[in-house]
């Protein structure tokens, strides 16, 4: 009994940290329909900014690391998104992959194409044996973090003005703006929200690793993608969920596939994912019909 709490706990952590990087894709598709596939640059800019800054200060390392994560955000939106509002989500998302091999060619340049070493909050990488169970401190600090982070993003959504005027646009942006609503400053704080969210999975993943290198936030962007179109991109509830369910399976996978199997396991994933979508193409909470952005 103890061996499959101990991998439920685990793939709990596991859920958690794609839980929060579906959600901050889900959040900038709701408003966007920008499937950001460069959220792994924004992930891998954190990172760099937390490895870099932890030896000299970790507050600094913390404010820095959200800073650098939302500024990048808010720059990618200045720099290409902005100028392509009325193009496809297939359009989109092409110039997001541009952008993440620009931002990683980037990334190299200043800082090499090898992994850069370090310690982020060392602490958190003990565990502790309660009755026979190993929890590590930073799988609890990582599913502490992303139920911190999701109720306030739910408090903010259901309770404040802004929130609202933001699942305003997620549902139907044209009429939102019809509205009066200030699709600038939705957008803004959209994107900004992505960013924080994009930090926390940066700390959760560096603190892990203790490695970076260019290509740092690919796969967690990848699979927190893969979530939110199971979840069905256009619900943010949904993208959450998916991207729970992603990491969850992918730790469960590592678990409990024999060892002869275990390199499968991220093909499993793609598998249920194929399986997924051929029953509901616009993913479990996605609804039947794709709605236009103008």
């Amino acid at each position: 009994m103890i061996p499959v709490i101990q991998s439920l706990i685990d793939a709990t952590s596991a859920g958690a940290v794609y839980a929060l990087a579906a959600l901050g894709i889900g959040l900038v598709f709701g408003v966007l329909r920008l499937a950001n596939f460069a959220n792994g640059e924004i992930i891998t800019g954190a990172a760099y900014a937390l490895l870099l800054l932890w030896p000299v200060s970790w507050p600094l390392a913390l404010a820095a690391s959200v800073v650098v994560a939302v500024a990048l955000s808010l720059l990618m939106d200045l720099a290409v998104f902005r100028w392509m509002r009325s193009q496809s989500p297939a359009a989109l998302l092409i110039a997001s992959f541009g952008v993440s091999i620009l931002l990683q060619r980037f990334y190299e340049g200043i800082f090499g194409a090898r992994v850069l070493s370090g310690s982020v909050a060392p602490a958190l990488t003990r565990s502790v044996n309660v009755g026979g169970l190993r929890l590590s401190l930073l799988a609890i600090v990582a599913i502490v973090l992303a139920a911190i982070l999701l109720l306030a993003v739910h408090l903010f959504l259901t309770r404040s003005r802004m929130g609202l005027q933001v699942q305003a646009a997620s549902a139907d942006f044209r009429v939102a703006r019809i509205l009066g609503i200030r699709s600038g400053a939705v957008i803004a704080v959209t994107l900004g929200m992505s960013g924080i969210l994009a930090a926390a999975v940066a700390f959760i993943l560096t603190a892990q690793s203790g490695a970076v290198d260019p290509t740092f936030g690919v796969q967690a962007t990848v699979f927190g993608l893969i979530g939110a179109v199971i979840g069905g991109l256009n619900r943010i509830g949904g993208a959450l969920v998916g991207g729970f369910a992603v990491g969850f399976a992918l730790s469960l996978f590592t678990s409990w596939l024999p060892s002869g199997f275990n390199d499968f396991r991220v093909a499993f994933v793609y598998l249920l994912v194929i399986v997924v979508l051929l029953i509901v193409p616009n993913g479990i909470f996605g609804g039947r019909t794709a709605k236009e952005r103008t």
